[in-house]
Parts: structure tokens; sequence; C-alpha cells
């Protein structure tokens, strides 16, 4: 197309072979041939072109069509009929066809011999008969091995449609199944298991037992943690009053009664809001928190310091460490006796 005229249109098929749609849109564009033979035709087949010539074009199923002159690339997009193709042309090429509409016997008239890549005419009068050329087992098997995708799809098209059509077909394929075919014990087993899989579950009480795997857990890692705290960190939650606090802290974040971060509590603190004050021991350095205690003794805030600061930012609803939080109050809150016995807890830890 690069050594044509600048006005000089072409018009270029890309086909698959093997594809059924293809032979039957060549028959039309042998026809389109005739009828503007001002126009130079190619036909391409996909296999023969570099993938980098179908990008370049936009060629992304087959049959599809280009005309294209120096200035023009223009794409087919619509239905495949003859009269359709006919007013694609003319809208892009501003040429009307010869009243010619039987297709000549000698179909390479018109038609570039060098660059006209399809097989003799003689095949293409066989689009009928390869359509089904499908079902042949030789045939399957060399499509099913080029193409399986496309042959998966059209055997799954196909059962859904005859179970669209048959629908009772399902429940007297599985009455059969259990009138002809000897699986008593094979059922029996199945059933059990299941009966008794129902039963233990319903005496067990998940979420009880995650709770108390997760508290486990969670103790263990305080434990851990606390063997290598800064003594400065004093008081010191242990590990069975480290997970209350946690735990009331997310409840907290979950009623919009939470303050993350040392500035934030110490706004709590000279605002006269704060419940309660949470640092992380594990602080580095530990100095730069050392001013909350001094000014929650001066407001007569209770605070407490758990072994670790990442513990302590997932129970604030984030994946980064926070050092220092504060539980503010609220007068309507559901929090309020949780809280009043928190602060009891830590009261005993200061004295």
């Amino acid at each position: 197309m690069s050594s044509s005229q600048k006005n000089e249109y072409t018009a270029v098929l890309f086909y698959a072979s093997w594809c059924p749609f293809s032979r039957i849109f060549q028959s039309k564009y042998y026809t389109l041939s005739s009828m503007y033979p001002q126009i130079k035709h190619i036909m391409i087949e996909q296999s023969s072109a570099m993938p980098s010539v179908l990008s370049r074009y936009g060629i992304h199923s087959v049959p599809s069509l280009l005309i294209a002159n120096q200035t023009v690339r223009m794409r087919y997009h619509g239905q495949k009929d003859l009269q359709s193709l006919i007013s694609f042309y003319k809208r892009t090429t501003g040429s009307f066809h010869l009243l010619q509409f039987d297709v000549p016997k000698d179909i390479g008239v018109g038609m570039d011999p060098v660059v006209d890549m399809v097989e003799e005419t003689s095949n293409n009068q066989e689009s009928g008969p390869y359509a089904f050329q499908l079902w042949n087992v030789a045939s399957f098997k060399k499509t099913f091995s080029r193409e399986p995708y496309l042959v998966l799809s059209v055997i799954f098209v196909i059962l859904r449609a005859f179970l669209y059509i048959y629908p009772e077909i399902v429940s007297r394929l599985s009455a059969l199944w259990v009138a002809y075919i000897p699986h008593p014990s094979l059922l029996g087993i199945f059933g059990e298991s299941r009966q008794l899989l129902e039963h233990v579950l319903h005496l067990m009480d998940i979420k009880r037992i995650w709770t108390k795997l997760k508290n486990s857990l969670l103790e263990f890692s305080v434990t851990m943690t606390a063997e290598a705290v800064n003594p400065k960190a004093y008081p010191l939650a242990d590990a069975q009053l480290t997970i209350t606090i946690l735990d009331l802290v997310q409840q907290a974040a979950n009623y919009k009664q939470l303050k993350k971060g040392a500035n934030e509590a110490t706004k709590t603190l000279n605002r006269g809001i704060s419940e309660f004050v949470v640092m992380a021991a594990d602080t580095e350095p530990l100095e730069i928190l050392l001013h909350l205690p001094l000014l929650a003794e001066d407001k007569n805030v209770p605070y407490v310091f758990v072994p670790s600061k990442q513990s302590l930012g997932r129970a604030c609803g984030v994946t980064r460490p926070v050092i220092a939080c504060s539980v503010t109050s609220n007068e309507g809150s559901q929090l309020k006796s949780q809280i009043q016995t928190l602060k009891d807890a830590i009261e005993k830890l200061l004295i």
C-alpha cells in the first residue's frame, strides 16, 4: 500500500483458512472485486502476516476488511452482508460500483496475482462443506490442536443451548444414575460423613475458638516484646491488661472516640477531653513521649504503656505503627462503663 498512488484505494481482507466465517466472507469479497475493478483488492491469510502488521492495522479478529490509501485508512465495522459492504465502499472511496453482480468465472480478474494470498478458486466453492468439516474426526483433531479454546467454546455453547431447550434432561439423567448405577455404599459413606461433619460443627463454637486463639497469640507476642522494654516506660501493662487495652482502643476507633499520634494525644489532654492515654514502650527514642506522662499527671488523666507500637497501630485501625493515642470522652457513649473499668485498672498500676 505504501507504493500505491495517493488517491488509489486498496482493499485488504484479513482472513483465516480454518475459519468458516472467512470462507463465507471471501465469496462476497470476490463479488466486490468485480464490482469495483478500480480498487486494488488484496487477501492476507492471518498466519502468514507478521504480528506487528496485525497490530499496526488494529486487526484483532477475522475476517476483517480494511480500505486505505496514502492518507486515509478505514476499517469496516458492521454487518457482513453485501449491501452493507457496498455502502461502506461508497462511503469510504466515493466510487460507484459497476452494475455487474455476477461473479466472473475467472475470479482472478481484478485481483493482483502477486499479493493475492488465497488458495485456488475451486476451494472457495467448497465453503459450504468446509463449515461441516469440523465434525470429521481428522479435521476435528486438527482444529482442536490449533484452536482448543474455540472448539471448547463451541461445545459449551451447544451444551448450554441443549440444556435450555431440554431442561428436564438433567433430572432424568440423575434418576437414571440412581436407578441403574450400583453405588449405595459410596452414597452411604458420603451421607454419614456429611451428617457427622454437620454435627461436629454444630457442637463447636468456631467464633469462640478463634477468639481464644487470637488472644493466646497476642499474649505470646506481648510477653516476648515485654522482655526488651525500656525501664522508663512506666507503668507497663502486663499481657492480659494489654489485650484489654488494645481491644478497647479498637472499639473506641469504631465509635470515633480515638485520637492517634503523640501530637493529637497532647491536644486532647490540653482540651480536657482525654479519658486515658496509651503509649508504646518500644518507641525509639522513648524520650519523644515522656512529656505525655507529665502532662497527663498535671491533668489528672490515667496513662499506660503497652509493649508494641505495631500492635497499637493495628488496634487503632491502621497498618503503620502508632506510638501514642488518646481515648476521648463522649457523654452518650456505649463504651462509658468499659472505659471507667479500664481507668480503674490503670490507676492501680500507678499506685
